[in-house]
This record gives C-alpha cells, structure tokens and sequence, in this order.
C-alpha cells in the first residue's frame, strides 16, 4: 500500500487541462469533499502577466496549497506549491496527491516539475531553474520514507529499519499514552491521532481482555473514526489499525500514511516489541483466530512471524 491519498481526477480538470493553450495557466485544489481535484474556478488565467496574476491569487489563499500548470514558449511546467507553515494535514494531503495528478495527466507531458514552498519562488526565473531534479519538500521526503519503509515490508527484508529522530516523526505522543508503553503487560490499549492539536492520544485502556472479548470491547469505546491498537494476547503483542468504512479521505490517508513511522518509533524509541501487525477497515473484519490459541500457548513467536509485517483482508463475518 503506498503512501497515497486515495483522492481521484475530476473529468473536468481533464477537459481543462486538455484545453490549455500559450501562455496559459492553471491552479489545481482538492475539492471541499476531500475526494478529487478540480479546476480551481476562482482562478483566471491572465497571459499578458502569468506570473503577476498567479502570485496576487495564490497571496490571498496563502497558506493554501495548491497545483499550478504554467504553459510557455510550449513547455509545459508543474509546479507543486505546498507552503511550510500550511496546516500540516493539508501539506499531508497534498504532498500524498501529488504523483496522483502526474500520472494522469501524464507526468512526460510537463518538462519540469518544481516544488516551491515560498510565494517569491513563483516567478520566470524560478521555471528556468532545472526543475527535473527539484528536491523534495520535507513533507515528500517523509512520504517518500513511508514508501521505502513499505516496499521493504512487502519484500520481507528482516533488517531493522534505521532509527528516525525525534523531528521525522509528525505527531508527539502525550504524557497519558507514552505512560501505557512501560508496562503492556495483559493491556489493551487505543489510541488514535487529534488532529486538531496534531498529538497522538490515549483514548482508553484495559486489563486482562480476553480474546474472543476483543472486538466487542473495541466496538463499545465511544470515539469514532480510525484508530490505533496495542493488544496483549497471551504470548506476544499485537499492533492493530482498524479504519471504518466512511470514515473521510483525509483521515484514511493520514492514519495509513503514518502507520509503519509509528510502528518504527514504537520499537526504536520505546522499546515496544510487535510480533503481529493486522490492518482491517470496519471491526468484524478482523480475524481472532489471528490472536486465539496465545492465552495457552507458551511458545515464543516464529522468527518469520516476528520479522515479516501481515496484513489481514476482508473475510466476511469473523469467527468465534
């Protein structure tokens, strides 16, 4: 699963993409339902001052961010403009929807592709800089880790991921849950993300819950939304991410974008031994039979259960 935003092309920037001329150009957002890009229709495209007119409309909606297609002397550019002090879920959002739009606009059709983060980088001096190689902004390069990270999951390499310092990780945990990770022993601990504070949080806790009460147990905690899950099952510990169906775009991307940076910092910076990790979307999807037979078993875990990252799919109605 890549770190992308599951956000779709609208058919209409298709059809205005495709009817750009000289001199032309375009602004690109995310539409108010967080499902696919659009036209940004407040903006008008003025050719005798490209540059002027796309930096007097961008200055009124900064932060914002937002895609830019300029089209001169029949070069087309793409410009990427995510400001660093826009709301970070914002700068996830678009930084995760960036290779979303390329590829279907076709990324061989723009001859540069530039990052620009600074209101002052929208300028001609800027274009005829070589945008091929344009570095990433921190947002992408964080991406980019998760995707690494990822491929090196899907491939089954068992060497530990490097550890990522305190400024990588995008979200703190609070004083509430760092405080569970001392002891899991027979715990059950939920946690999800606030979003509007950007913190990591507890949401509740619980002793001694027994397999086959797990799911019920999860299902009676009052938050909704995605959530995060540390469970000990008898002979090792589970990490869990559950994201309901419905739950909106932005936070299914979030969640599942930050998932194995979480699971890094866990390990590395806590100490949190994971033997399993199980994704499902709504609860019923999640197999016990996964966890059950531990509460007896005292054997250790497999070295290839504890090295290798398994995914759990939608089975239809679980098994008790």
């Amino acid at each position: 699963m890549s770190s992308q935003s599951g956000i779709t092309i609208s058919q209409e920037l298709l059809n205005v993409y495709k009817k750009l001329r000289e001199n032309d150009s375009l602004v690109i957002k995310v539409n108010d339902s967080l499902i696919e890009l659009i036209p940004d229709e407040n903006y008008k495209s003025n050719s005798n001052d490209i540059f002027g007119n796309l930096k007097s409309y961008i200055k009124n909606e900064y932060p914002q961010p937002g895609y830019i297609i300029v089209v001169m002397d029949s070069i087309q550019y793409f410009i990427s403009f995510i400001p660093d002090n826009a709301p970070i879920k914002q700068k996830m959002l678009y930084a995760s929807t960036k290779n979303t739009i390329l590829n279907n606009l076709g990324s061989n059709n723009f001859t540069k592709k530039l990052n620009f983060t600074e209101l002052d980088e929208l300028n001609l001096g800027s274009l005829e800089d070589d945008g091929v190689s344009a570095p990433l902004n921190d947002d992408e390069k964080i991406l980019k880790d998760m995707n690494n990270m990822e491929l090196e999951n899907v491939h089954g390499y068992k060497k530990e991921l490097a550890s990522m310092s305190s400024s990588d990780i995008l979200y703190k945990f609070d004083l509430s849950l760092i405080e569970q990770f001392e002891n899991l022993d027979n715990k059950l601990v939920i946690f999800n993300i606030d979003l509007k504070n950007e913190v990591i949080k507890l949401i509740e806790n619980y002793n001694n819950i027994k397999v086959n009460d797990l799911i019920s147990k999860l299902e009676s905690v009052s938050v909704g939304g995605p959530k995060y899950v540390l469970y000990n099952y008898g002979s090792g510990l589970a990490f869990i991410y559950t994201c309901p169906s419905g739950s909106p775009v932005k936070e299914r991307m979030i969640y599942a974008s930050f998932k194995n940076t979480l699971i890094t910092e866990l390990k590395s910076k806590y100490d949190v031994k994971i033997d399993k990790d199980l994704e499902v979307g709504d609860l019923e999807e999640l197999e016990i039979s996964e966890l059950q037979g531990s509460e007896v078993t005292e054997s250790p875990p497999s070295s290839a259960s504890s090295s290798n990252l398994k995914f759990s799919k939608p089975k239809g109605p679980r098994r008790r």
